[in-house]
């Protein structure tokens, strides 16, 4: 009895710690260092609001800007003080028309640096766009997409990502 007790106890010690050590033995992840925008969806929820998600991922975890970050390159002059730009395309006679806004649909993403000694980050943006209005179809229903890209802190531009086209009414 002792024996079969001592040989269970010995096989569940080692089942245990295989569980521990290959659980522990998982791969990190490794992106490019420059950011890479994975996805982009467009959710609708109300006539004309939505969320722009974009999936991304970047290598050394260096996206993101705090508000403290307003010396150059990062001033407000700068084309980087912002980190997220969206620009809108409307369908116009059959064909993509770009739509230059008064102010532009820029943004500037928080510090979304990890802690831990891996800085290989992976997840989504979301951006709220509220009441959405074209000045090119003066409040009518139309077709829209947007084109999205990001910069990291060392200025390294992503890829950009195209939505699916979507309709706005008002």
């Amino acid at each position: 009895m002792i024996r079969l007790f001592s040989a269970a106890f010995k096989l569940s010690c080692v089942f245990l710690l295989s569980i521990i050590l290959f659980s522990s033995c998982r791969k990190e992840e490794k992106f490019p260092i420059e950011p890479v925008l994975t996805s982009i969806s467009i959710d609708q929820y109300e006539k004309n609001s939505f969320h722009i998600i974009t999936g991304y991922t970047d290598g050394d975890g260096d996206l993101g800007l705090s508000d403290a970050d307003t010396l150059a390159p990062y001033d407000k002059d700068s084309k980087y003080y912002h980190n997220y730009f969206c620009t809108f395309s409307q369908m116009t006679n059959g064909s993509w028309a770009i739509i230059n806004f008064a102010v532009p649909y820029y943004y500037r993403l928080p510090l979304l640096t990890p802690k831990q000694r891996n800085k290989n980050i992976k997840g989504d943006i979301s951006v709220d766009i509220k009441n959405f209005l074209s000045p090119v179809t003066n409040g009518v229903a139309d077709t829209f997409r947007v084109d999205v890209y990001i910069v990291d802190r060392a200025l390294h531009e992503s890829n950009t990502v195209t939505s699916e086209p979507f309709v706005i009414t008002h």
